[in-house]
């Protein structure tokens, strides 16, 4: 009998269709692998092992490791560890899993910005998906949005209640699709980041003063950056899309 453990916030799949759905969007081409992150008690392994396609996954319970192993033999390539650090394959690979809440968030930055990585399909909670899809102005936007941005699309493809799960969550899930992309920036992505985070380090405040002390700017300098990429000085992070924080981060790099 299973006996989910807290401290790896562990919720296991219990909607058959939903694996056949994951599945099914990984659509893996080539000589794509699939990687599982946190194949659980195998409910998504089962469907992922039909593919065809060599399948890597990384579990972190010892436990369910060994389940794994006894149940899918030389099927199943299994790397016991932490996918928060564990070995990303070498190879062009496709993504899927039912990530744990607690470490979702550096898991698909990790994987999406993985130079490797053809697509991922993984499960969320609802709340973290809304936030990785939404747009500018709008409640959930945030640096999660624009940092999935600068390097995938992405699309919410279903929702999950909590009784798909054993034990049940609290909340609701979601899938997400994420596919890398390499967008025509005028900016290095590392310096996208960088100024995305600033930029949202206190939402209330306006973009000039959230920019004060980034690149050794201080507000009027933040203020006259925002001018001169064509922007109200007064404006809040949440306002601007992607593609003006580049002419932003354009600005302020040609102002040394």
């Amino acid at each position: 009998m299973l006996n989910p453990k807290k401290m790896w916030g562990q919720n296991f799949l219990r909607n058959p269709r939903a694996a056949r759905d994951i599945v099914a969007a990984l659509q893996p081409a080539g000589d794509d692998i699939v990687l599982e992150i946190g194949p659980g008690d195998g409910a998504l392994t089962r469907e992922l092992v039909t593919l065809g396609r060599p399948v890597r996954a990384i579990e972190i319970d010892p436990e369910l490791a060994a389940r794994l192993r006894k149940t899918f033999g030389d099927k199943l390539d299994l790397v016991e560890g932490d996918a928060t650090d564990a070995p990303l394959p070498e190879e062009p690979f496709r993504a899927a899993g039912n990530l744990p809440y607690n470490v979702a968030t550096p898991i698909v930055r990790r994987v999406i910005t993985n130079p490797n990585c053809r697509r991922a399909v993984f499960m969320l909670q609802k709340e973290v998906v809304d936030k990785i899809v939404a747009r500018p102005s709008e409640e959930e936007y945030g640096y999660l949005s624009l940092f999935v941005r600068i390097y995938a699309d992405a699309r919410q493809l279903f929702t999950l209640p909590p009784n798909s799960f054993f034990p049940k969550p609290k909340v609701w899930s979601a899938v997400v699709l994420l596919d890398p992309v390499d967008r025509p920036l005028q900016s290095a992505k590392e310096d996208l980041v960088a100024l995305v985070s600033w930029s949202f380090r206190m939402r209330r405040k306006t973009l000039a003063n959230n920019l004060a002390g980034f690149r050794d700017l201080d507000k009027r300098g933040a203020e006259e950056s925002i001018e001169a990429a064509s922007f109200d000085p007064r404006v809040r992070a949440e306002a601007l899309s992607l593609e003006q924080f580049d002419a932003l981060a354009t600005v302020i790099r040609s102002r040394g």
